[in-house]
């Protein structure tokens, strides 16, 4: 290995540990310490063989969207739909159509939280269209699960109870299929208040005590995907 690719696999390694921070802990001020330090450790490569420069690509490409999150989550929305505008420009010449489409989702997300949600669509449609060609790649579906799982937001908001039931239970399956436990217990919460608005405490209750479990699961079992 040399030392270009060394760099590379530390600032993945970066990028991995601070997104667990951000699941695990909500430490967004670590998340963003981190992925700064590994954005400018891969902007410092230069004179790349093309495989190692679109590596370098699809890593960076992630960085910017994991920091993206953390400055979310600090509060400061400006700037996410340029951040995750360049993401997506990255990715796009990383030969990763997974890279692809977690910048689609972010993008989506930007754009959603900005309130533009025909803007939203069109890059979650993009998203779609595109893992229908990969069905049966774990880390697409578990992008896919997100968006899912972000389109049950937008309908639970809208009181659109049982299409937002119908959405969520596409996601809850897909992600329980990958092993995503994290994604899981996301889409149990998020069920628990729709049926709860339907009036279903049955099946509010249920949801609820699934995404404990999987909660408990998580501590466990971190969440078998990476950069």
């Amino acid at each position: 290995m040399n030392e270009s690719e060394s760099v590379i696999q530390e600032a993945t390694a970066l990028v991995d540990h601070a997104t667990w921070r951000s699941t695990h802990d909500q430490d967004y001020s670590a998340e963003l310490e981190m992925c700064r330090k590994a954005k400018k450790a891969l902007e410092q490569l230069s004179g790349l063989n093309p495989e190692l420069e679109k590596l370098r690509r699809k890593t960076l490409s992630q960085c910017l969207l994991v920091i993206d999150n953390a400055l979310v989550g600090l509060g400061r929305n400006d700037g996410s739909v340029d951040r995750t505008t360049e993401a997506l420009n990255l990715a796009e010449t990383s030969g990763s159509d997974v890279q692809v489409a977690r910048a689609l989702l972010a993008l989506g997300n930007a754009f959603l939280s900005s309130g533009d949600i025909e803007h939203a669509e069109q890059s979650w449609v993009r998203l779609f269209l595109l893992a229908e060609a990969c069905p049966d790649d774990s880390s697409m579906n578990q992008v896919v699960g997100w968006t899912l799982i972000t389109r049950g937001q937008v309908l639970n908001a809208r009181s659109l109870y049982d299409q937002a039931v119908r959405v969520l239970k596409d996601a809850d399956s897909t992600l329980e299929s990958i092993g995503d436990n994290f994604g899981v217990s996301t889409t149990n919460d998020l069920l628990s208040d729709v049926y709860s608005n339907l009036g279903d405490d049955d099946n509010s209750e249920q949801c609820s005590l699934k995404a404990d479990e999987f909660r408990r699961r998580l501590r466990k079992e971190p969440n078998p995907f990476s950069s």
